[in-house]
């Protein structure tokens, strides 16, 4: 983005903008050296997220892209990642060696309209892996948007311990780039040492996905008193953790965005308890410039459209070619629904492919995790849909706390209409996460499969 880039801290130590730009200035150089050119991609690790930091300001010099990837990624699947993206060349931080992507990769420019900045792996909304490009005027887009709405300056710390390899966390980093703030990089998420250093080291913004939060909660930690903003997103909010982070002080702000749309698009105020209940489906207003197609929350609910500046150049493909995707007219549709309140708040009410039919009702999953999530003794819970052959599906909670199945199938019968109420519950100490944060959803769907008799740990 060929900004000067933040003071990083990490691992206890400062690096402060002048000697980390000439790091940037010096791998640059050794990038350039190698034959690598602008427009061209480089497939990066995650970790050492220093390294990657290094190595993503490095090409923003350059006018090159970058794909992270997760560190210890099968040897096969990067390169396949590579061929699909048409990538030119692949980083060793341990060796320090630029090289090649294959034998048969071309070294030649690429033209500036086809250039990709910034290159992501995601499910996407068709459910299937997807590689995401974005450019670098949609990434300044966004950061620039964000900045303002979360008042990230060049005074503010973030701490980001989300993986470079997300959007969530690569975002962070043209977020501190652009304002010249603090960064303070972690290798994945560890919560004693994520709770240590937001109290050591005057953290005033952090982004979180909800286990992450609930797992920083459970280790009794009050918020510092340095904090300014705790950004919630990638999968809904329950309103009781809500609850539990606000009687602890934490500022937390909602957000709703994906990879398609570079980070968030929506954000919310700082919650109250008061404010309407604390309805966690409402997740704020939209940025400036960011057009969405959705319907009144007075009438059915639809899937979101959305426009903007910071919306994906398109999937990848090995010309990288944009518009895959997209719509005629740079639309991007995903899989969740929405609708606008009349103040101009987003409301998102679940994905379209968490729907499914038994008995001939229509039953959201998001809206029974939701109320379950409201029962004494579960903390944690997701609903795993399996067929049936008489009634379409079968539902079965896979839950962690204090409640046992007896408890919990009596809770639902009270409070949940018949088709919703979950036939089986599967009881875990914790549910498993992705190195995102978010639950595995694959994993806990495998778990019910394998499940001989359910209740079984």
């Amino acid at each position: 983005m060929n900004d000067p880039g933040p003071v990083l801290i990490t691992d206890g130590d400062r690096l402060g903008a002048d000697a980390f730009a000439h790091q940037v200035a010096e791998r640059a150089a050794a990038f350039m050296a190698c034959g690598l050119r602008p427009g061209q991609v480089v497939m990066v690790p995650d970790s050492p997220a220093f390294d990657l930091t290094l190595t993503i300001l490095a090409l923003g010099r350059i006018g090159a892209g970058v794909f992270p990837y997760r560190s210890g990624l099968d040897p096969a699947e990067r390169l396949a990642l590579a061929d699909l993206a048409g990538v030119e060349w692949l980083w060793n931080p341990d060796s320090a060696s630029l090289m090649p992507a294959s034998a048969t990769t071309q070294v030649t420019d690429v033209p500036p309209e086809s250039s990709a900045a910034l290159l992501i792996k995601t499910s996407g909304s068709s459910g299937h892996p997807q590689i995401v490009m974005h450019d670098y005027a949609g990434l300044r887009a966004s950061a620039s948007r964000v900045n303002a709405r979360l008042g990230v300056t060049a005074e503010s710390t973030w701490l980001c311990c989300l993986r470079l390899s997300h959007i969530g966390g690569a975002a962070i980093l043209y977020r501190a780039a652009l304002a010249g703030a603090r960064l303070r990089l972690h290798d994945g998420f560890d919560a004693p040492t994520v709770l240590r250093e937001l109290e050591a080291y005057g953290v005033t913004h952090v982004s979180l996905v909800p286990p992450m939060l609930a797992r920083l909660l459970d280790l009794g930690g009050r918020a510092p008193p340095s904090l300014r903003v705790v950004l919630v997103g990638g999968q809904a909010l329950s309103r009781p953790l809500a609850k539990r982070a606000l009687a602890a002080g934490w500022p937390i702000q909602l957000t709703y965005g994906m990879t398609e749309t570079g980070s968030q698009i929506a954000t919310s105020g700082a919650l109250a308890a008061e404010d309407g209940g604390l309805d966690t489906s409402l997740v704020g207003t939209l940025l400036p410039d960011v057009d969405i197609e959705a319907p009144d929350c007075d009438a059915p609910t639809a899937r979101l459209r959305i426009r903007g500046p910071m919306l994906m150049l398109g999937y990848a493909n090995p010309e990288r070619q944009p518009g895959q995707g997209l719509d005629e007219g740079g639309w991007f549709e995903p899989a969740d629904l929405g609708c606008l309140t009349g103040e101009g708040r987003l409301r998102i009410l679940g994905r379209a492919d968490d729907i499914c039919v038994i008995g001939g009702t229509n039953v959201s999953l998001t809206r029974i995790a939701h109320a379950l999530q409201e029962a004494s003794g579960v903390s944690e819970v997701q609903i795993v849909a399996g067929s049936d052959p008489v009634w379409g599906h079968r539902l079965v909670a896979v839950y962690a706390g204090a409640s046992d199945d007896t408890e919990l199938a009596n809770w639902c019968r009270v409070h949940l209409s018949g088709p919703e109420c979950p036939r089986a519950f599967i009881r875990l100490k914790r549910l498993p996460l992705l190195d995102s944060g978010k639950y595995d959803r694959a994993r806990i769907a495998a778990l019910v499969r394998d499940q001989k008799r359910f209740g079984e740990n």
